[in-house]
């Protein structure tokens, strides 16, 4: 008797072919099985294999050369792949390859042991060189989304990152990577000054006080702001100091500085004198504040609702207010006790200049420089850097502290200070510097013709 024909493998669905093949999941696959797959003309006979993470390391490898690019994906994605075909698809021609590597590779560090980092960590760091420097900016970010968090990332690869000129690519490891010093990121800040890096760096979990600094220095609205709101950013006082001095004419930084944590009762007086009346009374809500700073600020938004209401006039923020002839006639008076008695110091300047006094600190500026009082308030009204460099200079101030009075009391603003010369020393000439001071005292004198 003729036994009855079989059916045919070509009527077979392709599931059923492929369970034929390669086993049912979870059903292991023999090497020889493998390897007489790994030249099947059906790519997706091969890429099922290559998801396969029961099989030979050395089937992988062959498989990260695969012609069909979905092959290749399949190793890429596979956590069984053995770092050399790893090396493979680092290089591989195929963009969609190379970003799941790099996606993979995110898994992969922190996963290896003691004895295969030995073993594989200079294959491995060659696979994140090469990912890390790829030339699309796409398989970059997939690599620093992979090891942002990772506090057992390498260094070097994080840090290449972070100075990519991609902000898509160095944002994620500049905002959350543990790796990164506070050398790295004053090195980004002075590398890269662009605003998502600085933002990105502004809004880490901690930000400590150089960093803050750095970032200030850097001039950013949008990265100060982002600074500002984050409630870990630790930020000294002289940093905040420069903040406050150049926050009149940002708005965006008025809400975020009356809620910054530790707000001392000078800086919170200082910055009751130009946001608006909601935020004093915010700042008058603290609880952090003593009773006699409370109490203040609470006659400030008094005063400030009046004005509103067309009761009473409470100028702030305007210098020529604190500039009358009358007022600083009173107060060059006044300094003739403070003279006799010795204490009319460049200290005593500072700290009227640090809490605001414009009038005291103008009058005794005058005074030590020997100049006439209203020729230092020309420069003030003028809010001319180089006239208050050269009244410094006359009233033996240091370039530092020139560079204070400057942003003080003349307001001039931060970005165009003129600071000390490496090493200290004024940055001008004596020629320069006296002739900014005939030129005031002349413009002094036409005024009061």
């Amino acid at each position: 008797m003729t036994p009855a024909k079989q059916p045919s493998n070509g009527g077979a669905p392709a599931k059923d072919r492929l369970v034929r093949m390669l086993g049912l999941p979870g059903q292991k696959i023999t090497y020889e099985q493998a390897r007489d797959l790994l030249d099947h003309s059906d790519p997706v006979v091969r890429a099922t294999l290559a998801a396969r993470e029961d099989v030979e390391p050395e089937i992988l490898f062959f498989l990260a050369r695969d012609p069909d690019a979905a092959v290749r994906r399949a190793v890429a994605i596979n956590g069984a792949a053995p770092v050399k075909a790893n090396l493979l698809l680092a290089a591989d021609e195929d963009a969609d390859v190379r970003s799941d590597l790099a996606d993979r590779m995110g898994r992969l560090v922190p996963g290896l042991t003691n004895e295969q980092q030995a073993k594989a960590w200079r294959t491995v760091h060659q696979v994140l060189t090469l990912l890390a420097r790829d030339q699309l900016p796409r398989v970059r970010r997939a690599l620093s989304e992979a090891l942002k968090t990772l506090p057992d990332a390498p260094h070097d690869i994080v840090f290449t990152l972070a100075l990519d000129s991609e902000a898509t690519v160095a944002t994620p490891v500049l905002e959350f990577s543990p790796v990164l010093t506070d050398e790295d990121l004053k090195e980004v800040i002075r590398a890269s000054p662009l605003t998502a890096q600085l933002v990105a760096i502004s809004r880490r979990i901690n930000v400590g006080e150089e960093v803050s600094h750095a970032i200030v220095g850097a001039g950013n609205v949008d990265a100060i702001t982002s600074l500002l709101k984050n409630p870990n950013a630790q930020i000294r006082e002289e940093t905040l100091d420069a903040i406050i001095d150049a926050s009149p004419r940002q708005e965006t930084w008025h809400e975020p500085l009356v809620h910054r944590r530790q707000l001392s009762t000078k800086a919170a007086l200082r910055i009751a004198e130009f946001v608006a009346q909601s935020l004093i009374q915010a700042l008058a809500d603290r609880t952090d504040l003593d009773l006699e700073t409370t109490a203040i600020l609470g006659r400030m938004v008094n005063e400030k609702l009046r004005r509103e209401e067309g009761k009473s006039g409470l100028v702030q923020d305007d210098p020529d207010d604190q500039l009358a002839p009358e007022a600083l006639a009173v107060v060059s008076r006044q300094l003739d006790a403070v003279v006799k008695a010795g204490k009319l110091t460049s200290k005593y300047v500072l700290q009227a200049a640090s809490d605001g006094a414009v009038t005291v600190a103008v009058a005794a500026i005058a005074r030590k420089a020997d100049l006439p009082v209203e020729a230092v308030a020309e420069v003030v009204r003028a809010g001319s850097a180089k006239g208050m460099l050269a009244v410094a200079w006359a009233a033996d101030f240091t370039a530092e502290e020139a560079a204070h009075l400057q942003l003080k009391i003349a307001r001039v603003p931060p970005e165009q200070v003129i600071k000390s010369r490496p090493g200290g020393g004024f940055d001008a000439t004596e020629a320069e510097l006296e002739w900014q001071l005939e030129m005031f005292q002349e413009a002094a004198k036409a005024k009061g013709r």
